[in-house]
């Protein structure tokens, strides 16, 4: 396993729940976009994300971490948010310079 890059069943739709241990993001919007899941002990995982897929990294839950979305590789402003230990967030909806629509945001 690549220490920045956990790549596993990432191109298909996962389950909705976060399996015990793993830090997830959900594409939930209408765009495909560069997501990255990041715990505090430094592992990242990333993949381009099409509408309703799913990227987890299995070593998050006892830390927490970063979820983030991005244009695309070459960019390095995108929106992020922190994730608790265990959790998930779901990008909504797309928009440069952190100002994307989260699912921890929706009212």
């Amino acid at each position: 396993m690549n220490r920045f890059c956990v790549c596993a069943a990432i191109l298909g739709v996962l389950p909705a729940a976060t399996q015990a241990g793993e830090l997830c993001v959900t594409n939930g919007s209408a765009g495909t976009w560069l997501f990255t899941v990041e715990n505090r002990d430094g592992l990242r995982a990333s993949a381009e994300l099409p509408p309703g897929a799913r990227l987890c990294l299995p070593e998050g839950a006892r830390t927490g971490g970063i979820v983030a979305a991005f244009e695309g590789a070459e960019q390095v402003e995108g929106c992020s948010r922190l994730v608790s230990a265990g959790g998930s967030d779901r990008l909504l909806e797309y928009a440069a310079f952190d100002r994307c629509r989260w699912a921890s945001h929706a009212d």
